[in-house]
């Protein structure tokens, strides 16, 4: 199961006509997850009753989720193991006056309310739905990505970066969602941006993949893009900030990644591993130099003596110190450009509160500066909200409790630690690729978590795990970021070596009754036969598949059914194509070019692809697929359909069939459910 998204290679022309083609296929140009429909409807608000459910169990009613409301369901033991939680993967944060806090969650594609007293609500978006609808609560929907920000103005509305719909949107203290600024385009199909900005008003100003967020001393917005920085006003006039290099500079800022604004005005942005000033108009470097390439090499120091990992965040306080989230660490640098280390150990490893080096992060995304002078930071990795002093106690908010991490364990004691490269056995036993830890973990269908195979567990020793396959016969399989590994009678053999790193190609496999390897590549598809044998299935076929896009094929996960049949998810199209046993490919699923919710046969049901792609197979041969949002089914003759079942709407990365259940792997829990009859 590959763990990161991969890119789309069209012209930007081609991606500004697909755009427009979108605006007119779609009623209200909601292209990315409208499905072609219309509005939705406000969810259902279900009264929450006192909790009638157990230790363990969801409680839906009180939750007030529809789909269980409407199924009559109140309770299930859904939580195989792990720690289901609210948040799943943040990307930004920001407090208001009232003390009430915002979270973005991309993988739910919702903004959050956190209040004082820890209550957590949705105030705008709807779980799992991609689009670009304005609307109020529920009605609207987002593409947001992990560079998606938010702020508060100083009229108390949101202003969020909907990244992966190229544009500003404002949500008011209610929750009503409307387009500030830019025109939707589903710019995150590509790495490289659109390479258009243009200022205007409204929806005159295009942008180029809107990022990082400030709000300027006289109320302005500073929006980071690449290539550049942008000013937009609350009325949504949108012009481009434009600075010369001080002479001094010895590297000159050409384009920022990160911004801050401090209490006079003056611009903190991040170039690399450097930081700059940007204050009328000239930027003047004030820190840092080559990028880290281990935590080891990371260096305080003053100016260019020190040195950053990655820096991901930026606030300023009143006195006019930086703050900056160096991936795992709180760093700050003063006006005169010494920077030393807040708080954290950057060595990895189980987040933990304490002071200064005592405390560990996991990556900070966004940070914020209170009353008090207390750096907050929204750990994303965690998933929590950490409080670090000026001195640097580290505390973390009981309302966002740490949930993240490598803990073997049964039920609710095991942690995992977002990654989803998961399989099944016939037993129901549950594989996951655990990338930071370098082992393959099980869990039991009791819940009982355990490491099964690497660091020396059963002669394994792994390299970043991500894909993990299990054939009918029992044989686990496994790629890391070396080699596929062959896992069998207590004992590891080498199938294939490769170098990810280095320019491999492997980004997910599969395998059949017959011990055929099926390997998904970037832009490619091979078979490895029990002799040894590579056939190559597809060879990046450009166009491919005989639909015309103007496309190159992109490996979007990989799996064969019960009959041999091989299914490969290409995300270029967001389609499914199917190879019969003579090789020859099909379209299976979906509409060729065309990225939505929406349900029916081959041609007009549509998929999304906005995450890591998984399929697996019940007995009577629907398959179920992940990354497309909430859980699609696909019948055999390729309709598709969003199934309501009894666990609710989670948002998985994992999916997989065992013992007759369904099993998913949320970003820090197992869910499984029985599976459907039909």
């Amino acid at each position: 199961m590959p763990h990161n998204q991969l890119p789309f290679p069209p012209s930007t022309a081609a991606r500004r006509g697909a755009a427009l083609l979108a605006c007119l296929f779609f009623t209200a140009c909601g292209g990315g997850g409208s499905g072609g429909s219309s509005t939705p409807a406000a969810p259902v608000v279900v009264a929450p009753p006192a909790s009638k459910c157990g230790a363990g169990a969801v409680d839906y009613m009180a939750a007030g989720d529809e789909d269980m409301a409407a199924l009559g369901i109140t309770c299930m033991q859904s939580v195989r193991a792990g720690k289901e939680t609210v948040l799943q993967t943040p990307s930004g944060m920001a407090r208001d006056k009232a003390g009430n806090t915002y979270i973005i969650d991309r993988a739910k594609q919702v903004v959050f309310k956190l209040t004082p007293s820890g209550a957590m609500s949705v105030l705008a978006g709807s779980v799992a739905s991609y689009g670009s609808q304005d609307g109020a609560g529920g009605a609207a929907s987002f593409n947001f990505n992990s560079q998606s920000r938010i702020i508060v103005d100083t009229a108390g509305n949101l202003i969020v970066t909907d990244t992966c719909n190229n544009t500003l949107r404002k949500i008011t203290p209610g929750g009503v969602v409307s387009t500030l600024a830019g025109v939707t385009e589903a710019v995150c199909l590509s790495d490289y941006g659109t390479g258009m900005p243009l200022d205007g008003v409204g929806a005159q100003a295009l942008f180029n993949r809107p990022t990082e967020i400030a709000l300027d001393i006289n109320g302005d917005y500073l929006v980071i893009e690449q290539g550049g920085i942008r000013r937009v006003t609350p009325a949504g006039v949108v012009t481009r900030v434009n600075w010369t290099n001080d002479p001094a500079n010895e590297r000159i800022l050409r384009l920022p990644t990160r911004i801050a604004v401090a209490g006079d005005g003056s611009l903190y942005v991040v170039e690399s591993a450097r930081i700059y000033r940007i204050a009328g108009g000239l930027a003047t470097f004030i820190a840092g130099g080559n990028q880290a390439v281990s935590a080891e090499s990371v260096r305080d120091g003053r100016g260019a003596a020190a040195i950053f990992r990655s820096p991901r965040a930026l606030v300023a306080d009143a006195a006019g110190n930086v703050y900056i989230g160096d991936y795992d660490t709180l760093r700050k640098v003063t006006p005169g450009g010494v920077v030393t280390t807040v708080a954290g150990d950057g060595k990895g490893g189980g987040v933990r509160d304490g002071t200064g080096a005592q405390a560990r992060f996991s990556y900070l995304s966004q940070l914020l500066v209170d009353a008090s002078g207390n750096v907050l930071a929204l750990d994303a990795g965690a998933p929590a909200i950490r409080t670090i002093t000026p001195s640097g106690v580290v505390t973390t908010s009981a309302a966002t409790p740490v949930t993240g991490a490598s803990v073997d364990g049964k039920g609710t004691a095991a942690r995992f630690n977002r990654r989803d490269g998961t399989a099944a056995d016939a037993d129901g036993n549950l594989y996951i690729a655990d990338y930071q830890a370098n082992v393959v973990r099980m869990v039991s269908p009791d819940g009982v978590v355990s490491v099964f195979a690497g660091n020396g567990v059963k002669g394994a020793v792994f390299t970043h795990p991500y894909s993990v396959a299990v054939s009918p016969n029992g044989a686990v399989y496994v790629v890391d970021e070396e080699r596929i590994s062959l896992l069998q009678r207590g004992s590891t053999t080498t199938v294939l070596a490769h170098s990810r790193g280095g320019g491999g190609d492997v980004v997910d496999i599969a395998v059949d009754a017959d011990e055929n390897v099926a390997i998904a590549g970037y832009d490619s598809v091979r078979h490895i036969l029990p002799s040894g044998r590579v056939i190559t299935l597809i060879a990046d076929m450009g166009d491919g598949f005989g639909d015309v896009f103007g496309t190159s094929f992109q490996s979007a996960g990989i799996a064969y059914d019960r009959s041999g049949n091989l299914y490969v998810g290409d995300r270029s199209r967001a389609a499914l194509y199917k190879f019969s046993k003579d090789g020859k490919p099909a379209l299976f699923a979906g509409s060729p070019g065309w990225m939505g919710d929406r349900d029916g046969p081959a041609r007009t049901a549509m998929l999304g692809f906005h995450g890591n792609v998984e399929m697996a197979f019940a007995p009577n041969g629907d398959m179920y697929l992940s990354g497309q949002g909430l859980l699609r089914k696909v019948k055999p003759d390729g309709t598709v359909s969003t199934p309501a079942l009894a666990w609710g709407k989670p948002v998985l990365g994992g999916i997989a069939i065992g013992n007759g259940m369904l099993i998913g792997l949320t970003s820090y829990a197992v869910l499984h459910t029985p599976l459907p009859a039909d």
